[in-house]
C-alpha cells in the first residue's frame, strides 16, 4: 500500500507533470491553432446570430443583454482570431509567447456564456449556452492540470453563485451540476495528458531518427558501405529478386592480436576489393568487424553462382601480407523477393544460418 508521501508525490506529479520544453512548445502550437479555429467559429456563429436579431428575431432587440453580449462575443472572438492567426502564420516568435491567449479567451468567452445562460435561466429556459461553451472549450484547448482546475471549477462555481444569489438556484440539481463539473475536469485532464504523451512519443521518434541520420554509413577501412546504409538502400531491394550472401572471416580477431591492426585493416581492404571487383560495388556492406553482406539484385541464380565462383577463387588467395599465412572464411547465401524490411532481415538471417552450418 502506498504511503502518504508516495501518494503526495504522485498527486504532485499528476497536477504538475514534467514536460520537455520542446514538447511544451508543441502543446503551445496546438493550443494556438485550436484558439484560432474556435474563435473563428464563434465569430461566424455570433455574426449569424446578430444578423438573425435584425431580420427574424427582432423582438429580442428590446432585451438589454442580448445584442450587447452577442457583439461582445463577436469582437472578442475576432480579436482572438486575428492574434492567433498571426502567431501561427506570420510571427517569428516562439509559440510560448502566445501561451496565455487560450486562457484569456476562455475567461472572456465564458463570461459571455454565463451572461447568456443567466438570461435564459431567468426566462425559464435551458442553460444550454454555458454548458455548450465550456464543453467546447475543454475539447479544443489543452489546459495544464492546475489551470484546468482553476478555470473549469472556477466557471462552474461563479455561475452557481450567480444563480444562488438570484433565487437560491432553486431549479438546479446540485448533484448533477457538481457531477458535470467533475466530468468536465476529468476530460480536460485526460486530454492534456494524452496529447502530451503523444507529443513525447513523437519527440522520442524524431530524436532517434536524428541520431540515425548522423550515424556514418561509410566504412573507411574497406571503402564500402556499412550496415547502417542498408536502411537507406531498402527501397531499392523491395519487391526485387535478390541473392543475399553473408561472409565471415574466421578467427580474424587473432590476426589483429598477433600481427597488429594495420595488417588486419589491409586484409579487410583486400576482401572489400575482391567483393567490389567480382560481385558488386554498390550493394556490398561491411556488416560487422569481420563480416560482410553482399546483395546481388535482379540476377539469375546461375549468373550469380558463376560470379561467386570467380570471387571464391580470388578469396582462396587471401593471406596475411609478407607471411603468406592463408585467411579462412565461411559464407552462405539465400535468395528471395522481400516485400518489407522484416522479409529482408529474414533473408539475411537465412544466409547467416547457412554460413554457420557450412562452418560446423
Amino acid at each position: 500500500m502506498a504511503t502518504f508521501s508516495e501518494m503526495k508525490k504522485r498527486l504532485k506529479n499528476y497536477l504538475n507533470p514534467y514536460i520537455h520544453p520542446s514538447i511544451k512548445e508543441g502543446l503551445y502550437r496546438l493550443n494556438l491553432k485550436s484558439t484560432r479555429d474556435i474563435s473563428f467559429a464563434f465569430t461566424i456563429m455570433e455574426l449569424i446570430a446578430i444578423l438573425s436579431y435584425f431580420t427574424v428575431f427582432r423582438e429580442l432587440l428590446s432585451e438589454p443583454a442580448i445584442l450587447p453580449s452577442a457583439i461582445y462575443a463577436t469582437v472578442v472572438s475576432l480579436i482572438t482570431f486575428a492574434i492567433s492567426h498571426h502567431g501561427i502564420k506570420n510571427s517569428k516568435l516562439p509559440f510560448s509567447t502566445y501561451r496565455h491567449i487560450s486562457v484569456i479567451y476562455y475567461i472572456l468567452i465564458i463570461v459571455f456564456g454565463i451572461i447568456t445562460s443567466f438570461y435564459h435561466y431567468r426566462h425559464g429556459n435551458q442553460m444550454f449556452v454555458f454548458f455548450a461553451i465550456i464543453f467546447c472549450l475543454v475539447n479544443f484547448f489543452l489546459l495544464p492540470p492546475i489551470t484546468s482546475i482553476i478555470l473549469i471549477w472556477g466557471s462552474y462555481i461563479v455561475f452557481y453563485l450567480i444563480l444562488y444569489a438570484y433565487d437560491g438556484a432553486r431549479t438546479i440539481n446540485i448533484f448533477n451540476y457538481a457531477l458535470f463539473s467533475v466530468l468536465t475536469l476529468i476530460g480536460s485532464l485526460n486530454k492534456y495528458r494524452m496529447q502530451a504523451t503523444e507529443l513525447e512519443r513523437i519527440h522520442r521518434i524524431e530524436t532517434m531518427n536524428d541520431m540515425l541520420q548522423n550515424v556514418p554509413v561509410h566504412d573507411n577501412v574497406t571503402d564500402m558501405k556499412n550496415r547502417y546504409a542498408l536502411r537507406d538502400d531498402f527501397d531499392s531491394y523491395q519487391n526485387h529478386h535478390i541473392i543475399v550472401v553473408m561472409l565471415d572471416l574466421e578467427e580474424f580477431s587473432k590476426v589483429n592480436e598477433e600481427y597488429g591492426l594495420e595488417t588486419g585493416n589491409a586484409i579487410l581492404n583486400q576482401v572489400g576489393g575482391y567483393i567490389k571487383t567480382h560481385l558488386t560495388d554498390s550493394h556490398s556492406y561491411r556488416y560487422g568487424s569481420d563480416s560482410f553482406l553482399i546483395i546481388l539484385q535482379d540476377m539469375e541464380l546461375s549468373d550469380a553462382l558463376q560470379r561467386l565462383s570467380i570471387w571464391e577463387r580470388s578469396m582462396a588467395t587471401l593471406s596475411i601480407p609478407e607471411i603468406g599465412k592463408p585467411i579462412h572464411y565461411t559464407s552462405g547465401y539465400s535468395h528471395g523477393t522481400p516485400r518489407d524490411e522484416d522479409e529482408l532481415r529474414m533473408l539475411i538471417e537465412a544466409a547467416d544460418r547457412k554460413r554457420r552450418d557450412y562452418s560446423s
